[in-house]
């Protein structure tokens, strides 16, 4: 069985955004490597992380040459399919009115996991926390425990 897992675009960004945990990413997507790993996404992730390096002032020009250096190794971005999308609204749906929804982008994410068999990897501690009931859920910082 091939090893696979979706990353989140906010860990992603990470790499350029220099936040606190940003080594918590290198020692991920390095392990990843070394463990020959295939790293999936929804196709939204290169908008997403274009967006965000916009938004940042990080050049998106080398934010974009990150990700095809990454799709030269690990990278695959995925069109959704009609059971991944399906599955995607289901989770949209799983929320209520006092904690709110989970997000269709976030929800598209998990959704690969899911239908993939493998972990979603996020650092967005409220869509785990709507969601971590559904399973194929890790936070960044607890990446260790799946690998």
């Amino acid at each position: 069985m091939e090893n696979k897992i979706v990353l989140d675009s906010c860990v992603f960004n990470k790499l350029f955004l220099q936040e606190p945990d940003t080594q918590q990413v290198v020692n991920l997507i390095t392990a990843l490597t070394e463990k020959d790993y295939r790293v999936i996404v929804p196709s939204l992730f290169l908008y997403e992380v274009l967006s965000i390096a916009k938004i940042s002032g990080f050049p998106t020009a080398k934010a974009y040459e990150l990700i095809i250096d990454f799709q030269n190794t690990q990278l695959q971005l995925l069109e959704l399919d009609k059971p991944c999308i399906e599955k995607t609204l289901e989770i949209c749906e799983s929320g209520h009115d006092k904690s709110g929804f989970p997000s269709f982008y976030d929800a598209s994410y998990h959704a690969l996991a899911i239908k993939n068999d493998c972990y979603f990897v996020t650092a967005d501690k409220r869509h785990f926390n709507k969601t971590q009931q559904l399973g194929h859920i890790v936070l960044l910082s607890d990446w260790e425990t799946i690998l």
